[in-house]
């Protein structure tokens, strides 16, 4: 069976459309011309803006006229992560995605029990189903002649998983309305009104080089990792292959010497790093003793992950020898530093029960000519509990005069009203068609909400949707059953809200 000829079928055809097309962040192009196309076909206005989003109005329903104004809002573009070893081309090829029933090879059980039946995943990377699940759910609703509705506007935005680039540059204009439905949501059941701010953290290492005499080199490669998204998944404990490989350097340090080479970490900043591999010179007469070292520590590491990171694994490997090396203290500095930077889950809420307030991510490490680049995701749902992560983070840094932070892209955290029209009768839908109480919460994740409500602090947002596991990792699955309750309920919300 086709993804498209899964129930309901509008929705599918579109996702399994949104898959051909190339779509990571900055990407988007082939997905706004399917959306004018869109348009174009079914008679709606079509307005593309000059960063890249697209805007469609369609008219009210006959003697809807007066009915609230609906903005219904989902983003283009994907976060491109491939599983390790598997060469894809974001930009070029399309994305396989694959239905997963219980007779499938390499089915996951847990994942039939949290999708309530057979899920949808991809061949090896990224699924896309964060956003274009919520995009599909939009063009299904907009194309369908039977709904009943009030005056729609739909807004399809670019660079969420990157820059917020379309939050960020759309015009206010289009924010005019009475509530606004966010499908970037990945928890059924749930309704969010209230999500994250972020800020890009990035910090630079200026090691000393040293001219590398009497020594072989090894990597270290440390793979199978589950990664997952940095925000929804930071509460889920999974190791981040980074600090681990920092923890197996240090271990191996106690009783060996070494001089980084290079150090590889993490694919994008808003990702939980699943990979991570480290260039060694070691001095010949010592690099027996040094992957002793290394694998003992690994067995360490193993068993406290055990749990989490079951298929995590450590490859000693051949590579170049470089004339030059870090220094044998800029090596243990940059150790020091990476295990000492914030990573993982800081505070929890004391307003949503289970909810993350504040965390960061240890994203990436990169080695450039003469530095090393280290990147961080902080977030929190307080402005507060941001500016203290960035304090940390600066306080750190400051500690070693080679080392630099800079901060950028800070992003809003939102808030909206828990109780409205729209929330009790999405209350009530969730009650009759999937026997279940709705519970109203905050994300630790960030939306592009937060944007919207500096534009339009009167305007009322809920970000929603159907369940969504491990995105921004290529493990992402999206529930098939939810898809189509969810599409139920916001056909039957649009109905009914007047």
């Amino acid at each position: 069976m086709e993804i498209k000829e899964l129930a309901p079928q509008a929705v599918f055809t579109h996702f399994q459309n949104l898959c051909a097309i190339p779509h990571p962040s900055g990407h988007e192009r082939g997905i706004a011309k399917y959306l004018v196309n869109f348009a174009q076909t079914n008679g709606l206005e079509c307005e593309l803006e000059d960063c890249g989003n697209v805007i469609l109005k369609k008219k009210a329903s006959a003697g809807r006229e007066n009915s609230p104004v609906i903005i219904m809002q989902g983003h283009i573009d994907m976060v491109p992560v491939a599983r390790d070893g598997f060469a894809h081309d974001f930009t070029r090829d399309p994305i396989v995605p694959r239905i997963m029933t219980a007779d499938s090879e390499g089915v996951s059980q847990k994942m039939l029990e949290i999708c309530d039946g057979p899920y949808i995943t991809a061949t090896n990377t990224t699924l896309g189903a964060d956003d274009g699940l919520g995009v599909s759910l939009i063009l299904a609703l907009l194309e369908d002649k039977e709904l009943s509705h009030g005056p729609i506007t739909a807004i399809f935005t670019v660079e969420e998983e990157s820059s917020m680039k379309g939050a960020i540059e759309l015009d206010p204009e289009y924010l005019k309305g009475d509530y606004l439905l966010n499908l970037d949501s990945e928890d059924h059941g749930e309704l969010f009104v209230g999500c994250a701010g972020s800020i890009n953290a990035n910090v630079t290492f200026v090691p000393e080089l040293v001219k590398v005499v009497d020594c072989t080199s090894i990597v270290l490669n440390l793979t199978g990792l589950r990664g997952g998204h940095s925000g929804c998944d930071i509460n889920l404990n999974r190791g981040n292959a980074i600090d681990i490989m920092c923890g197996i350097l240090a271990e191996v340090a106690d009783t060996n010497d070494f001089f980084i080479q290079k150090f590889h970490g993490g694919q994008i900043r808003n990702s939980i790093p699943h990979t991570c591999y480290v260039e060694l010179a070691v001095p010949k007469d010592t690099i027996n003793e040094l992957k002793d070292a290394a694998r003992a520590a690994m067995v360490r590491y193993q068993d406290l992950y055990n749990d989490t990171d079951p298929d995590m694994h450590l490859i000693l490997g051949s590579c170049p020898l470089q004339a030059t090396a870090l220094s044998y203290t800029s090596s243990q500095n940059l150790i020091s530093l990476l295990r000492a930077l914030p990573n993982g889950v800081i505070r929890m809420s004391r307003e949503y029960k289970g909810v993350v307030e504040t965390s960061c991510n240890l994203s990436t490490v990169r080695t450039r000519n003469d530095s090393i680049v280290i990147g961080l995701l902080p977030r929190s749902l307080k402005d507060h509990g941001l500016d203290d992560v960035i304090d940390k983070i600066d306080c750190i840094c400051s500690l070693l005069d080679n080392v630099e932070a800079g901060f950028s892209g800070r992003s809003f955290g939102w808030t909206s009203p828990t109780s409205s029209r729209l929330i009790d009768i999405l209350k009530d839908e969730y009650r009759k068609q999937c026997d279940l109480e709705v519970k109203i919460t905050s994300i630790h994740a960030g939306l592009e909400t937060g944007y919207f409500a500096k534009a339009n602090p009167e305007l009322q947002m809920i970000s929603l949707g159907p369940t969504v596991r491990s995105p921004h990792s290529p493990d992402e699955c999206c529930s098939i059953r939810h898809t189509e309750q969810i599409y139920s309920i916001l056909k039957s919300t649009l109905n009914r809200l007047d």
